[in-house]
């Protein structure tokens, strides 16, 4: 984690370091691991790298064994604490992780990284306040360090305060205009405040891809907006539902005229209202899209089955409605009963759709606070 190169004391070394710059985590850790069984003398910097191999791919207990091998051998290697720290909250184990965060900054009080432990396992015992302060502290040593900022936004977010987390993006992007990752979290902040609309956002993660192509989670944000766009449509397909029903007298109310079948004129002027309307949609919905965000969307109806379906139900929608006003229709009930088979099931998959989503997304803020609460309780517990 921290930014001093191990490399100088054996090839093997710098060799790892440069494969894991590069993100071969394996090769790297495959490599370290050959060098510890060829070399007699053991290497602090050595056992550092593997644990930082065992922490890039999310092998806590392995990386807890090599950062204590790196401290065992040099107890006073910053990496060594940082990475035991990281190891250690993540395994439940939050009051040492604390514990072995403040030694990396008593050993190196002016580097950045020991400040993001701490504020890291500070969030894990639930002392918010304290992980704050170590995150900004974080900034204060290095104020264009990307990574401080998100340890500052990862605390505002569970304080959940999105403006805060916004400013922190907006602060990231001044100085770092090309990092993806704050420019795809800043838009996502944004949709939540209803700040932008779904096309604007769509042209916000399109963006974002650009300056980093393989980011999965950028990738996910954009389909999931591509997804959303599909559903929209369905909108669509309701209001020429209803108002052909409204066209074709399917439901005549008050002094409205009654008499079957409606009037050719009004009944065609409908319909070439409907196929303007669909042309704007298709227009403002596709063609105003940006070229990846468009073949994110082609490529989301092809292998989504959410995305079929929402297309499927626009299109049986709209049919329906062009029937309603195309057929010179002489029986209301059979008018009626186009309508009704027309709109409820677009209606009943919207609605238990957005239940689904409203459910999932309490859930996720359920898990959250007892997250935090757990974390409290524990905090309490050991002040006793």
């Amino acid at each position: 984690m921290s930014d001093t190169p191990y490399g100088g004391g054996h090839p093997n070394v710098a060799r790892a370091e440069a494969l894991l710059s590069v993100g071969r985590v394996e090769d790297a850790c495959d490599l370290l691991t050959a060098h510890t069984k060829e070399v007699s003398h053991k290497d602090a910097d050595v056992y550092a790298l593997l644990a930082c191999c065992f922490y890039r791919t999310q092998k806590w207990p392995a990386s807890l064994v090599m950062a204590e091998s790196a401290l065992s051998l040099n107890p006073s290697h910053t990496d060594g604490h940082i990475y035991r720290s990281e190891a250690l909250w993540r395994l439940g184990r939050a009051d040492e992780a604390v514990t072995a965060a403040r030694e990396a900054i008593r050993i190196s009080p002016h580097h950045q990284t020991p400040y993001q432990s701490l504020s890291a396992a500070l969030r894990a015992t639930g002392d918010l306040d304290g992980a704050l302060a170590a995150a900004n502290e974080s900034v204060r040593v290095s104020p264009e360090s990307v990574n401080a900022h998100f340890a500052r936004y990862s605390v505002l977010m569970d304080m959940d305060d999105k403006a805060g987390a916004q400013q922190v993006m907006r602060d990231v992007l001044s100085f770092a205009p090309e990092d993806a990752d704050a420019r795809a979290i800043l838009a996502g902040l944004r949709d939540e405040a209803r700040e932008l609309r779904l096309p604007e956002l769509a042209k916000e993660y399109t963006a974002a891809l650009g300056s980093d192509p393989t980011s999965a989670f950028i990738t996910a944000k954009l389909e999931d907006v591509a997804l959303r766009l599909v559903r929209r449509t369905r909108w669509v397909a309701l209001v020429c539902l209803v108002y052909a029903a409204v066209v074709s007298r399917a439901f005549p109310t008050g002094d409205d005229p009654t008499s079957l079948p409606a009037p050719l004129g009004p009944r065609m002027w409908f319909f070439f209202l409907m196929c303007v309307g669909w042309g704007l949609c298709v227009w403002r919905t596709y063609f105003k899209l940006p070229k990846g965000a468009q073949l994110t969307l082609l490529s989301v109806i092809r292998r989504a089955f959410a995305a079929k379906l929402a297309v499927a139900h626009s299109l049986w929608g709209t049919l329906c409605a062009v029937l309603l006003v195309t057929v010179p229709w002489t029986d209301r009930g059979y008018e009626q009963a186009l309508a009704w088979i027309g709109g409820v099931p677009v209606v009943l998959a919207m609605w238990w759709g957005n239940a689904r989503r409203r459910n999932e997304r309490e859930e996720a803020e359920k898990a959250k606070q007892k997250r935090l609460k757990s974390a409290r309780e524990r905090e309490s517990q050991a002040a006793r």
